[in-house]
């Protein structure tokens, strides 16, 4: 049955006449490399779509042997090499070396699959380095990772803190863990922290007081939470990871593209730069004080004069005279400062000239003749036909007083049903939509992995494991019986050959 969802999947791709791959990897429970492989591509209606066609055992992760395996796989299925037009994987240091050679070793049969670096990762990247070079952020995230483990992992202390719950009449909301892979998801943790802080202080207290084993590991996270500089970290990630997060969960939808990629990037970044100021510093200073007073948290005090470091615009005469202004140049500053840098040159990596000449063509935002040309000498248009359609087209679009940007173009392309007529933009418009942005919907068929090849199904056979997965992920394409057991007929009336029921 997995095999016929797969069939059906490989007919919609090879409909669409370009595709994208998306691959990544992980261990089983057996601890074997399994490698996910994802294809992105349009239907005739130009929806995009992301479709799981298996899981794939390797017992090498280097460039010449996923290569080999993923060239093998699609071959195998019948889809042309040449047909790619987008790569995505996993840039994750380990890996990244490995991912470059499989990206290469693909373009050098087909230069027109670009590699894209999964933006989600990109944006991981940027969260980490602020925990890397701020140590009270990091010191904060290893506090919250100490909570959590003390109280949350364990039952015993976990039924401790519901009962403080009811006891304070608060939402019996659990803990959250740190995800170690979706720096952007901490936000749910430093969240859960916030609304539960009186009830984890409290559960703490009682711990310390009564439990004579683990009473002095209460007393130490007593100290560490009860501290103005845990507090001062917590609120700020808060106020990044809102931030960050929307943009996370974006770069994780399937139907994300360049333009609004670059839309929402753009827009986060002149947030975090709207905190970069004194009078935000205020605001956010007011609320946290407002937050440790309430909370019986003491600031603390500055014991000597502290210089302000030079990359701050500091220098020899200048000194911190006041907490506030320690705390805004140690951290408030440096925080976004790093944040904020890091995506503008992190996310420079991502910008593809003939991703930028698409864009512009598409929207006739900016667009120039170099483009249009870019976009014709890439993907063998006739550059007169290309320019006509999109004369008459942008002349359509303005009569209709329909901005000029890529969504607000394509629905109007779309409703007007111009498939048919604008041949070339059409052909554009799949290409475009087809490159992935991420590569997280190979990272979601891990979940599945995980629930299927259990303690108790370990033994099961790679394709078994396979349509099994198939299945499970791609269960909205409808079931073909009479086709199935016609199949199973045919193949079990030959000698020594039986069909996979999954």
């Amino acid at each position: 049955m997995g095999i016929n969802v797969l069939s059906q999947i490989i007919d919609n791709v090879k409909n669409a006449g370009v595709y994208s791959v998306i691959m990544d990897e992980t261990q089983d429970l057996k601890k074997h490399e399994q490698v996910s492989i994802v294809l992105r591509y349009c239907d005739k209606q130009l929806n995009v779509l992301e479709n799981f066609i298996g899981f794939y055992k390797t017992e090498k992760m280097d460039g010449e042997t996923l290569s080999y395996l993923l060239k093998n796989t699609l071959q195998g299925l019948g889809l042309k090499i040449e047909n790619i037009r987008g790569q995505c994987y996993d840039g994750a240091a380990s890996m990244r070396g490995s991912y470059s050679e499989v990206a290469k070793r693909i373009q050098d049969e087909n230069k027109l699959a670009l590699y894209v670096h999964c933006h989600a990762h990109i944006l991981n990247l940027c969260v980490v380095d602020v925990c890397g070079k701020v140590a009270p952020i990091r010191n904060m995230f290893g506090t919250l990772n100490k909570i959590y483990t003390f109280i949350g992992a364990s039952s015993k202390r976990n039924s401790v803190f519901e009962k403080v719950q009811k006891e304070l009449n608060v939402s019996n909301s659990t803990l959250k863990s740190l995800s170690d892979t979706r720096w952007s998801y901490r936000i749910e943790s430093i969240r859960s922290v916030l609304t539960n802080f009186n009830s984890i202080i409290s559960t703490l207290e009682h711990i310390n007081e009564t439990d004579s084993i683990h009473g002095s590991d209460a007393s130490s996270l007593l100290k560490n939470i009860q501290d103005f500089e845990f507090i001062f970290c917590l609120k700020l990630m808060k106020q990044v990871l809102q931030l960050t997060n929307s943009l996370s969960i974006h770069f994780q939808k399937k139907n994300a593209n360049y333009s609004s990629v670059g839309i929402l990037t753009n827009a986060t970044l002149l947030e975090l730069e709207s905190l970069r100021n004194d009078d935000s510093y205020k605001l956010f200073w007011t609320k946290t004080e407002q937050f440790a007073t309430k909370e019986d948290i003491r600031l603390p005090d500055i014991t000597r004069k502290r210089k302000i470091p030079s990359r701050f615009g500091g220098g020899e005469a200048t000194t911190i005279n006041n907490i506030s202004s320690y705390f805004k140049v140690s951290i408030y500053f440096p925080v976004l400062d790093i944040i904020i840098n890091d995506i503008k040159t992190k996310f420079e990596e991502n910008n593809i000239t003939i991703l930028n000449a698409l864009q512009c063509s598409l929207s006739n935002k900016n667009c120039s003749d170099e483009n249009i040309l870019e976009v014709c000498n890439t993907y063998d248009i006739i550059i007169d036909d290309f320019k006509a359609e999109l004369k008459l087209f942008s002349k359509m679009c303005l009569s209709s007083d329909i901005p000029e940007n890529f969504e607000n173009r394509l629905n109007f392309f779309l409703s007007k049903d111009l498939i048919g007529s604008f041949e070339n933009m059409y052909k554009i418009f799949k290409i475009y939509l087809s490159i992935p942005m991420s590569f997280a919907s190979s990272e979601r068929s891990f979940s599945s992995l995980r629930r299927l090849k259990t303690f108790t199904r370990n033994t099961i056979v790679q394709e078994g494991l396979s349509n099994i997965a198939i299945l499970n992920i791609e269960n909205m394409y409808p079931m073909n019986f009479d086709k199935i057991i016609d199949q199973f007929s045919a193949e079990s009336t030959q000698r020594g050959r039986r069909l996979q029921l999954i």
